[in-house]
């Protein structure tokens, strides 16, 4: 009994650190110098926490997304997320109760400033999403 005892141990060690192995690992930028950043994470506190969360948790699913690793915000181009941002989203059916579609911020942020929060946002995400979301800027915005 104690035999199997200590391969359970270990299969389980094992899988813990496969499944470690496996995970999406988020390379952190560094941005206590760049003031950049430091502006976006204010913006982002200020105006996006309250609905679309922090640097952590959340799913794919959840809306708002988060705008973490664990969301679908890379997918998309910065073009096309600074429109939504400052045009917002129109109302789309299916939202769950209590939600609506997402807001406009234009006359509350300059572009410049949602560039801050964009270069915020993105030291949440891996190295391979920051290359995959370069690609698709430099591909879609002009």
């Amino acid at each position: 009994m104690l035999m199997v005892l200590k391969r359970l141990v270990l299969l389980s060690l094992a899988a813990v650190f496969l499944l470690a192995a496996c995970a999406p690992q988020v390379t952190p930028v560094e941005s206590d110098s760049d003031p950049v950043i430091s502006l976006g994470g204010e913006l982002y506190q200020a105006n996006c926490q309250a609905c679309h969360g922090g640097a952590t948790g959340g799913s794919v699913t959840d809306i708002p997304p988060p705008h973490n690793a664990d969301g679908h915000t890379w997918h998309h181009s910065d073009c096309l997320l600074t429109e939504i941002i400052l045009e917002g989203s129109p109302p789309r059916p299916g939202l769950p109760e209590g939600v609506g579609p997402m807001p406009s911020f234009e006359g509350q942020l300059t572009v410049d400033e949602v560039a801050a929060i964009l270069t915020y946002i993105k030291t949440w995400w891996t190295e391979e999403q920051r290359e995959f979301q370069a690609e698709i800027t430099d591909r879609l915005c002009q």
